[in-house]
């Protein structure tokens, strides 16, 4: 998909859609956001949606989340990176990590990679982690 500067997300979101034969009724039901917020960001009178309601539409058009992203300066391989990582899960674990929710997760499983073999540190943030949850 070619796309320029001016390409905003609306018909990027839009194209996506009829490109699947999707009325906006489908859409709506896959990504469980209404008829009229998805109709109002492909018009364009919605600008700037969370990143949740992009990573629904997204997750919905099972495309990865940049391709709906409206900023040229995104890191577009950082997102082909987790869209990459993200597949080796099943949908129901794709969708909890995709969560606001499971930030402090996310960063605690990473924080414990770093830190392999490092008993002390270890132990350290995942008192740092219980601390913080609690």
């Amino acid at each position: 998909m070619e796309q320029s500067s001016n390409y905003t997300l609306g018909a990027k979101l839009r194209e996506m859609r009829l490109s699947k034969k999707w009325t906006l009724n489908e859409l709506s039901q896959r990504s469980g956001l209404s008829i009229s917020h998805i109709s109002s960001l492909e018009r364009g009178t919605r600008t700037k949606p969370s990143m949740e309601v992009v990573r629904k539409l997204a997750n919905a058009l099972q495309i990865p989340v940049h391709y709906l992203h409206d900023d040229d300066t995104i890191d577009k391989d950082m997102y082909s990176e987790a869209d990459r990582i993200l597949s080796r899960f099943s949908p129901d674990t794709q969708a909890f990590l995709l969560q606001e929710d499971s930030v402090p997760y996310i960063m605690f499983a990473k924080r414990l990679y770093e830190l392999q073999g490092e008993e002390h540190g270890i132990i350290k943030a995942l008192h740092e982690f219980l601390e913080t949850t609690n």
